[in-house]
């Protein structure tokens, strides 16, 4: 999520999806106004717990989950139950017996057998293709209608779950931009944020998304979050609110000093909890910095209500109604030295001759059958190449399929980008609402 918000900033995106998709598992989080969304209670059987976290939502779904038939409904299923590293997927050959995420995207042809992990582990498409058959028979169709089907229930699968962390949210995914990584996100990322409408799908930085998590540890910035609880009914007492506040800052710049920060190098940000009263949904509101006099608090208010109806539905506020401010947040920072990501000058829209890596037959769903698909090296195509859809972009550690109707181009920083003619898919215009675009910062306007 950290090395997403970072790159994010370098290029411009604001609002981004973040997709990780290993071999258990899909994670999702939310960068939204250049910062990642937090949630500050959380569920773990029964138990709630209230600790400030990034909000991240996963389910299993990886390249290992096993694609199994529901003798109940008689409906193909794919995970939560995953055939984990070892033995891992039938393909790998290493004693794997149920077919698994991976086996589908080898039958398929998206994966290529011999240059798996960059030639380091081969992969058996017979065995692959023998271990969809039982599948395939109780389900009355051919073995790569099976795989098709499973690529296709596993992304739907991942595009429900990120609407659920925005549309259920009060986020539209139209506004942001889709960041696929982990070795097996690229593979299906071009189907699920084309389900969401995303503006565009970006891998980054190329054959380092399956080592995201490692940048986002080099990137992060020292946070200290502290909080305290006082419900206070509006009218608010400014007095009251601004000691709650001081208190808490006190404690955040205190603690950076402790932490070897020199006090000009703190940033403060605060917020505050605010709910209905009488209600227990609490909403997240930014509170400005400075002196918070009565028309602050009454702006708070405002505030509130536009985040309330954002969250839940215009007209589900109630203006008239008294609030209450649960919880006083200050989040103190220290920004660390991040690494340098420079843009490289643009070469021309056509691949050099030495990027192609020859042709293979793919199936792809929206053309009901095989084709011929061009194949390219990704460490051989440089900014400004555009690669048209369909098409097979293989590097060491992850395979980008661009689809039927998109088309990849490699930015000024690396990163893969893909989108169609208008978006993912048909964009409807919005009216009264300004669309926030994630620029094409090597062009210089927005796309």
């Amino acid at each position: 999520m950290l090395a997403s918000q970072y790159l994010g900033g370098v290029l411009g995106c604001k609002h981004v999806i973040a997709t990780d998709m290993g071999g258990t598992s899909f994670d999702v989080g939310l960068v939204h106004d250049g910062r990642p969304v937090a949630s500050y209670q959380s569920v773990v059987n029964q138990y709630e717990y209230f600790v400030p976290r990034i909000d991240i939502r996963s389910i299993g779904s990886g390249g290992g989950s096993i694609v199994w038939v529901d003798e109940t409904s008689g409906s193909l299923r794919v995970g939560p139950l995953s055939a984990g590293a070892v033995p891992g997927p039938v393909c790998y050959g290493r004693g794997g017996t149920e077919p698994t995420v991976t086996d589908a995207a080898v039958a398929l042809g998206y994966l290529d057998p011999d240059y798996f992990l960059g030639g380091r582990l081969r992969l058996d498409g017979d065995a692959a293709m023998l271990s969809l058959e039982p599948i395939a028979r109780r389900l009355g169709m051919s073995v790569v209608e099976a795989a098709s089907g499973a690529a296709r229930v596993v992304e739907h699968q991942m595009a429900d779950l990120i609407r659920k962390v925005t549309v259920h949210k009060g986020y539209d995914p139209r506004d942001f931009a889709v960041f696929a990584y982990g070795g097996a996100g690229p593979v299906h990322a071009g189907v699920y944020a084309r389900e969401l409408g995303a503006q565009s799908l970006i891998v980054p930085l190329g054959g380092v998304c399956s080592l995201w998590s490692a940048l986002g540890a080099a990137t992060a910035d020292l946070l200290h979050i502290y909080e305290t609880v006082d419900i206070l009914a509006s009218p608010f007492d400014a007095a009251r609110v601004g000691e709650r506040f001081a208190e808490l800052e006190r404690q955040g710049l205190d603690q950076l000093e402790r932490d070897g920060i020199a006090p000009g190098a703190a940033r403060i940000a605060r917020s505050a909890d605010i709910r209905y009263k009488g209600q227990i949904n609490e909403v997240e509101v930014a509170v400005p910095a400075g002196e918070l006099d009565e028309a602050a608090l009454a702006e708070l208010a405002a505030d509130f209500h536009r985040r309330y109806e954002a969250l839940y539905g215009a007209g589900a506020g109630f203006r008239e109604a008294r609030v209450e401010i649960v919880t006083y947040r200050v989040r103190t920072t220290a920004v660390s030295a991040k690494p340098a990501i420079r843009p490289a000058r643009e070469r021309g829209a056509t691949p050099s001759d030495d990027a192609r890596a020859g042709a293979r037959p793919v199936y792809w769903a929206e053309l009901g059958d095989f084709e011929l698909t061009p194949v390219w090296w990704g460490e051989r195509l440089v900014a400004g190449n555009r690669v048209a859809g369909p098409a097979i972009i293989q590097v060491p550690d992850t395979t980008i399929v661009v689809h039927p109707g998109q088309a990849a181009r490699i930015d000024a920083y690396g990163n893969v980008r893909a989108r169609g003619p208008r978006g993912l898919v048909a964009l409807t215009p919005r009216r009264g609402k300004e669309q926030t675009r994630c620029p094409d910062v090597s062009k210089g306007r927005s796309r």
